[in-house]
Parts: C-alpha cells; structure tokens; sequence
C-alpha cells in the first residue's frame, strides 16, 4: 500500500500531466493577483496555443480552452491543492500545494530540455 508521501507525489503528478494545467500553475505562481477569474485564464492559455496576443483570443479557441478549464482541469488542480476553485463565482487562487507544483514542472521542463538538447548533439570520437 503506498505511502502518504507517494500518493502526494503521484497527484501532483497526475494534477500536472496536462499543459493547460500547467499554464494554469504558471500563471498563478507568476501574477501578482491574489485571485484570477476563469476568463482571465482561458484567455491567457487560449493565446499562447494560438500564438496571438490576449485581446486576440476569441472565439471557439477560447470557448474551447475555457470549458475545459471548469469542467476538467481546474477541479482536477483543485482536488489536488494546487489550486483553490470556486467554480460558482469561476474565481481562482492559490492552493497550498502551487508552490511545489510550480517547481515540479519547472525542474520536469528543464530535464526534458536537458535530455533532448544532449540527444541532438553528434556523439563524441
């Protein structure tokens, strides 16, 4: 049976397999808002996957990125503490567990890029 610790572990992993989770942790962990509404967010994530600006984001991109953020991925965030959701005012806010997602996917990020820069280099004579 795992431990407390592991299944922690195995939900912040869990939590964080999907990359509109993880702009959701960005942004977060970056704003200088201590709340940031579902909008705010959709229309941030639905710009970066469309590589517009913000006020650019519009239309069924947004509804789609937009949608998903309240039904699938913020309560999945939200279950995991990484996030503290209220989907009746669809406002979103620090968790106690944003932090260390933060750093997570941080430090995965820097691994992969780590490992697939050193793929691409020609093997040493």
């Amino acid at each position: 049976m795992p431990s407390s610790e592991e299944e922690k572990v195995s939900n912040l992993h869990h939590a964080l397999r999907a990359p509109r989770r993880r702009h959701v942790v960005w942004l977060l962990h970056r704003s200088q808002e201590i709340t940031l509404t579902t909008r705010e967010l959709a229309r941030e994530i639905a710009a970066m996957e469309q590589f517009v600006a913000p006020s650019h984001a519009t239309g069924e991109p947004y509804r789609n990125v937009y949608n998903a953020l309240s039904q699938t991925h913020l309560p999945t965030l939200a279950e995991a503490d990484i996030v503290i959701y209220d989907p009746e005012r669809q406002r979103v806010s620090r968790g106690p567990n944003l932090l260390i997602a933060a750093v997570v996917s941080a430090v995965n990020e820097a691994a992969i890029d780590a490992v697939l820069r050193d793929t691409r280099v020609s093997p040493r004579r």
